[in-house]
């Protein structure tokens, strides 16, 4: 694993959502394996950007899906406690839980394009959150996910995240 350079550090505290902030270290407190994904690993590299949800790719076994679903179901309405561990499959896509009074939406990955948890923990980035270590995607794991994707703004998202490969001050 790798640790999070000054940049990952830096930016989560300007743009991070406070909501999205208390959702990672209650996963994080609930030991939860967990990787960050999507929009806001993006921004914890360096490319800024709005994100409208959480995504995190967990590890798929029973006791941490069981583990998720108990933590999220006193995560604002608690809607996570209409969820099984069976809803969790090795199947592409997201779970995604919608809490209105935490305003905050999470999508929920065991796989994407065929990576699994332990496949991308391997080489996670990390950030400091409140005391607690948080796990995100790799600038490789995110470029190769987002630069094959269908939706544009994941292809700017790879274009910009190999952009910071060549020059990691790019978007200062």
């Amino acid at each position: 694993m790798h640790n999070c350079s000054a940049t990952a550090s830096g930016y989560h505290l300007k743009t991070m959502e406070p909501s999205f902030e208390k959702l990672l270290v209650l996963l994080t407190r609930s030991e939860i394996q967990f990787i960050v994904v999507g929009g806001i690993a993006v921004t914890l590299h360096g490319y800024v950007r709005l994100t409208e949800d959480v995504g995190v790719l967990i590890e798929s076994s029973r006791s941490n899906v069981e583990q998720l679903l108990t933590t999220l179901s006193g995560y604002g309405e608690g809607f996570a406690a209409e969820l099984s561990a069976d809803d969790f499959d090795d199947s592409e896509g997201a779970i995604r839980i919608v809490e209105e009074s935490e305003q905050c939406q999470i999508d929920i990955f065991t796989r994407m394009s065929g990576r699994q948890y332990a496949d991308v923990i391997i080489d996670a980035d990390t950030f400091n959150l409140h005391g607690m270590i948080i796990r995100f995607a790799s600038k490789a794991a995110l470029i190769g996910w987002k630069g094959n994707s269908v939706r544009e703004k994941d292809r700017l998202d790879a274009i910009a995240l190999r952009r910071l490969d060549l020059d990691p001050r790019a978007f200062d």
